[in-house]
């Protein structure tokens, strides 16, 4: 599986830019890196084919004349981010590309692809991991430029999350795993020993996945009584995961959903943990306790606030008139969305929640925004990493924005209170150590891939300078940062 993903890396500098890029030195730069404990000004960096082949803060002397090169004098230097926590088959708004509402809009379904991957840029977001699914690789990957592209595959509950039909999940999705289904009809040309543990997470690892995810959802809101994947079976997962040097991550954001991630040994946790409620106390429900599992078995933790701040979104007009949006969302889907068809799913939120006026859905919608940060913030007071991670677009929600999202979620986290050197860490390093993927990303250290940030002001000392972008570098290939706008290409 590794020597699979390898290659794969081996090839990323040409799908992401065209072409090798030219030989640059970037000079009189301040360096601020994870893995330095303190910045280095006057700083040069020479990138050669995408690659960073030396870090000096000697002065510069003898430069090749067809080396291009950048001067960052008053500028700072980083890596680029890792949303470790994204869907590509996916589109605010309307919902899955397989989706019928898709279907409807096929023009706004093209202007979306055809910028997402340079939204995606816009907000400094170099790489990718596309958790739970491989739909949107070819479109998302196809643009130029576009953010380095991992996924990791899924493993859906037929009958249950994340599709709920279970003639869908059996038509439409790959890797389902078949238990015990008394009045399962299975469609013609499904082969049932393609279909057992084993068979499923050897054909995942076949694909050079670094992870597998599973889904541990037992219902939204009032909502308990959607299948699960059988402890057996959730066991024989981690087992044959195993063999392959597979992660299993988990679907969970409740409490009773967590224990049963953690019994399975899960290595990571997909979502924050923002569903408090426990039956078996639900004034006191063991929050803290569930949280020191996660700290004392190691299990990776992505807080996605962004899921629940997207729906509170759709109610907040300071989220729908940020101008940002301009940037990176084509005007035709900002249009559409005024229209009643683009508002489907905020009155589908609205009918849920009895109807009631949109303050108040606002405020209903906060409660899981404000759990997801305390969570966020218990682990973060204890030391315990955090993993960048939006979940964009997590739902078909019109007020998800890409790399805009991912933008929240960072300022998400520092409004729980956490530092913004431990975000920045969060947005580096951790997701390329968690995924295996620190020997080419992360750092700004000769052999890592050149993919780096010139900023104006430093992103390790406040969160909001991540907005002052002035260039990207992906692969040794510097774009300035308007150049990826809508309308900017």
């Amino acid at each position: 599986m590794l020597k699979s993903l390898w290659r794969f890396l081996a090839g990323v500098a040409f799908l992401s830019t065209g072409a090798l890029a030219q030989d640059i030195l970037i000079q009189n730069i301040t360096l601020v890196s994870p893995h330095l404990a303190d910045d280095v000004p006057n700083a040069n960096v020479w990138i050669t084919d995408g690659v960073i082949t030396q870090v000096s803060a000697q002065p510069v002397t003898d430069v090749s004349s067809s080396t291009r090169i950048i001067d960052g004098e008053g500028k700072f230097l980083s890596p680029g981010i890792m949303d470790s926590h994204i869907h590509a088959d996916s589109i605010p708004g309307i919902g899955f590309l397989n989706s019928d509402k898709a279907r409807e809009q096929p023009a706004l379904v093209n202007d979306y692809l055809t910028q997402l991957p340079r939204s995606m840029l816009y907000f400094g977001i170099t790489q990718v991991l596309n958790l739970g699914a491989s739909d949107g690789e070819s479109a998302f990957t196809r643009g130029s430029p576009h953010p380095d592209y991992f996924s990791c595959q899924p493993i859906p509950v037929i009958g249950g999350y994340p599709h709920l039909s279970a003639e869908f999940t059996l038509r439409h999705t790959r890797y389902f795993i078949l238990e015990e289904h008394a009045d399962l009809s299975l469609p013609e040309g499904i082969d049932p020993a393609s279909h057992t543990v084993e068979a499923v997470v050897k054909s995942i690892a076949d694909t050079g996945s670094p992870c597998i995810k599973v889904y541990i959802e037992d219902g939204f809101g009032a909502a308990s009584d959607w299948p699960l994947l059988a402890d057996p079976t959730l066991t024989k997962i981690r087992q044959e995961a195993d063999k392959y040097g597979l992660q299993v991550w988990a679907h969970a954001n409740a409490i009773d959903m967590y224990h049963i991630a953690l019994n399975h040994e899960v290595d990571g946790l997909a979502h924050g943990l923002w569903n408090w409620q426990w039956q078996e106390d639900p004034d006191n429900p063991p929050v803290t306790k569930t949280l020191n599992s996660v700290i004392s078995s190691s299990t990776a933790y992505m807080p996605t606030i962004q899921v629940m701040l997207s729906l509170q979104g759709m109610y907040d007009e300071a989220v729908l008139n940020d101008p940002r949006r301009n940037k990176v969302m084509p005007a035709s889907l900002l249009n559409w969305y005024q229209t009643n068809d683009g508002q489907w799913f905020k009155s589908e939120i609205t009918r849920d929640f009895g109807e009631p006026p949109d303050n108040i859905v606002h405020k209903l919608t906060g409660y899981g925004v404000q759990r997801a940060r305390q969570a966020a913030r218990y682990l973060a007071d204890k030391g315990y990493p955090l993993l960048l991670a939006s979940d964009y677009p997590s739902s078909p929600s019109f007020a998800a924005s890409p790399g805009l999202s991912t933008y929240y979620e960072m300022e998400q986290m520092a409004d729980a209170g956490i530092s913004a050197a431990q975000i920045f860490t969060a947005a580096t390093i951790n997701g390329p150590r968690q995924f295996g993927l620190d020997e080419q990303y992360g750092t700004i250290e000769p052999g890592k891939v050149a993919n780096l940030l010139i900023l104006d002001k430093n992103p390790r000392l406040k969160v909001s300078n991540w907005l002052t972008i002035d260039t990207i570098v992906l692969h040794g290939t510097a774009i300035k940062r308007e150049d990826l706008a809508v309308n900017g290409q």
